[in-house]
């Protein structure tokens, strides 16, 4: 691989998690004042989650951005950073939140970053069919 294919990767990686992790805290934070299954209302469970997985979305299209190519390896990458952040989360208790509800946030953002980085498969024409 060459060098300059692997920083792009690297880069996309680091921006695209740093968009997430920015994004996700604005839309967590500040928009919803934390979002907890125990502490916060319907509302802001079912909004804070809404805001969350678009943040993800978002970071998943910064990180396409950055590559600018189909590279999987990028989306990858962070979906195994989200995954590991929260194992640990879990098997730590730091968020006090049933298993389920933090499967279910972690899995929202993996999703949301795939969509995200494959946004333009989702707004390119597709090709006409031609019946013979």
């Amino acid at each position: 691989m060459k060098t300059r294919k692997l920083l792009q990767i690297v880069l996309a990686v680091l921006g695209g998690e740093m968009a997430l992790i920015l994004f996700a805290t604005i839309a967590q934070e500040v928009l919803f004042d934390g979002v907890s299954y125990h502490a916060s209302s319907m509302f802001d469970i079912i909004f804070g989650g809404l805001a969350t997985f678009i943040a993800a979305v978002l970071a998943g299209i910064v990180a396409r951005f950055i590559i600018k190519n189909n590279n999987n390896v990028v989306p990858i990458a962070i979906s195994v950073i989200i995954i590991a952040e929260m194992t640990y989360l879990i098997l730590t208790n730091k968020t006090g939140d049933p298993v389920w509800f933090d499967i279910m946030a972690g899995g929202s953002l993996v999703v949301g970053i795939w969509l995200g980085f494959n946004y333009q498969r989702f707004f390119t024409p597709k090709e006409k069919i031609q019946v013979s």
